[in-house]
């Protein structure tokens, strides 16, 4: 069997390996919030005919491009099934900090634990 391996602490939980029941209820809550702004900037864009930004956003949440003959209503279906399966690893190391990082959302003090350790 193996042992819980403590690794520090961060927003006042135990970061441990394998990951605690605390870990995993504050990453689904982080996650949670960062996928609901997410979905606002994305469900904007489309409600908004801002087929550029939806095409950029769409790209970050699913990790890769539309082409020019494919529709808004297929790009915005796709990253919205994408985003409801986004895996916390792709949200903490690529799809959050981009999606800050061009300013379609703002970051959050809280953020996902367990990635950096």
């Amino acid at each position: 069997m193996s042992k819980t391996k403590v690794l520090g602490m961060e927003y006042g939980i135990e970061i441990t390996r394998p990951w605690s029941p605390e870990m995993y209820e504050h990453n689904d809550k982080v996650m949670a919030t960062m996928k609901e702004a997410i979905f606002v900037v994305l469900s904007r864009a489309y409600t908004d005919d801002n087929e550029e930004d939806l095409r950029q956003i769409a790209k970050f949440i699913c990790g890769y491009g539309f082409a020019g003959s494919v529709d808004m209503d297929a790009i915005h279906e796709d990253a919205c099934r994408q985003l409801d399966m986004t895996a916390g690893h792709w949200m903490n190391s690529d799809l959050w900090p981009d999606m800050v990082m061009e300013g379609f959302v703002k970051d959050l003090d809280v953020k996902l634990v367990g990635y950096s350790k």
